[in-house]
């Protein structure tokens, strides 16, 4: 049986953190461990995951300063040796898989079956499909796609996070990352070493900050990721395709069930 590793990074946000682990636990695939790296938060997202720790099954590592995505995913190779697991499922916290399909795992084996030089295959499904870069680009591999079941995919190199990678191809490469961010240039790196990188549509996950972006309690943290990684005409854009709240609690609904609407929409908290 294939052993799946699902390495969650947080920081901030509590929420997202919540209702990430409450997602995936309820389709967590036979003999998968999940860890979580937390980049120093301090909005009690590392109390309540040490509160929740046994509950959820949850390996915990937590540095001393803020590693970014990229430096927490070279982190978790001094962990483990690349041999100690097949598949490795790596999300930051506001990528939540959807709890609906419980064969998820199984269908992506089977692509990887299918494609044997395939090395990663991205799983965040998208508002505008075949678009990266906050909707401002458009992947012009989309329009090659092929179909496998009820899943879409098509060959790409532009996504980051949200994937599902071969453990030992992904540790020998983050073992010596040499930069600052995952951005395409890990998909660029498969594809010098032989290696195909596909991505899903419609996927099996979602941005959920595409849905609560205007969020009181994250107005400081995107604010601040924004000035930093990004710039404040994406922050206005982001905001500004937050969806109406009644279209997107539907959504959320859905998708998530009410255990996680209540989190994220706690004033119209349903019983």
């Amino acid at each position: 049986m294939n052993k799946l590793l699902i390495y969650i990074v947080s920081y901030q946000r509590k929420e997202y953190t919540q209702g990430n682990i409450m997602s995936i636990t309820k389709i967590k695939p036979p003999n998968s461990q999940i860890i979580v790296c937390d980049n120093g938060s301090t909005d009690g997202t590392r109390e309540w995951l040490e509160e929740n720790q046994e509950k959820y099954e949850l390996g915990l590592i937590f540095p001393e300063e803020n590693l970014r995505v990229g430096g927490a995913w070279t982190l978790l190779t001094n962990y483990f040796k690349e041999d100690e697991f097949d598949y490795i499922l790596l999300l930051d916290n506001d990528h939540w898989m959807v709890p609906i399909n419980e064969s998820w795992f199984e269908e992506c084996l089977e692509l990887y079956k299918q494609n044997p030089n395939l090395g990663s295959l991205g799983l965040l499904g998208r508002r505008k499909p075949g678009w990266f870069g906050n909707e401002t680009m458009e992947d012009q591999n989309f329009k090659n796609r092929k179909k496998l079941n009820k899943q879409e995919y098509y060959s790409t190199i532009f996504y980051a996070g949200c994937r599902l990678d071969k453990f030992k191809l992904w540790h020998s490469t983050m073992n010596n990352w040499p930069h600052n961010f995952i951005g395409d240039k890990i998909g660029r790196h498969y594809h010098t070493l032989g290696y195909d990188t596909i991505k899903l549509n419609p996927g099996y996950a979602l941005d959920i900050s595409q849905y609560t972006f205007d969020n009181p309690n994250h107005e400081e943290y995107n604010k601040w990721f924004f000035k930093r990684e990004r710039t404040m005409q994406g922050y206005d854009n982001k905001l500004n395709r937050t969806p109406e709240d009644e279209k997107r609690k539907e959504i959320i609904k859905e998708k998530f069930g009410i255990d996680i609407y209540n989190l994220l929409f706690p004033k119209t908290k349903i019983i």
